[in-house]
Formats: structure tokens, C-alpha cells, sequence
């Protein structure tokens, strides 16, 4: 009987441990997502200044000519080939 005893004592301990190390994290978590909550508010991060959507331009650009550069080696589709 004591050793039975014994084993449920020591999962309860292992189970009040691993929930104060749950609730560590979880309070380490949220105290990050102030932080960072925080900055966002004053500005420091996830602010666009405007180059994302430069960069975004260019680089939606540059993957049209590519897509059909690509199709016309692909297809063999040639822009000299027609007369209109």
C-alpha cells in the first residue's frame, strides 16, 4: 500500500512542477508580448515606411517578365514569328 502511495505522491509533485514551469513560460510570454505590443505602439516595429511597397512592386515586375520570358522559351512561342 505505501508504495502505491508513494507513486501518487510523486506524480502529484511532478504534475504541481510541471505546472509551475506551464505558468512560468506563460507569464515569460506574456510579459514579451507587452514588450512587443509596446514598440509597436511607439512606432519602432511593423511600421511601413513606404519601401515594402516598392520593393513589392519590383519584385511583382521582375516575376512577370520572368513568368513570361519563361512561357515563351517553354511554348517556343517567338514574337517575331507573327506578322500583323
Amino acid at each position: 500500500m505505501s508504495s502505491k502511495e508513494e507513486l501518487v505522491s510523486d506524480y502529484k509533485a511532478s504534475v504541481k512542477e510541471d505546472l509551475k514551469k506551464r505558468q512560468k513560460g506563460i507569464d515569460e510570454g506574456e510579459a514579451l508580448d507587452k514588450e512587443i505590443h509596446q514598440r509597436m505602439d511607439a512606432g519602432e516595429i511593423g511600421v511601413s515606411h513606404g519601401t515594402d511597397n516598392h520593393i513589392g512592386v519590383i519584385m511583382l515586375s521582375l516575376a512577370a517578365v520572368f513568368t513570361i520570358f519563361c512561357l515563351f522559351v517553354v511554348f517556343g512561342i517567338s514574337p517575331a514569328h507573327y506578322t500583323g
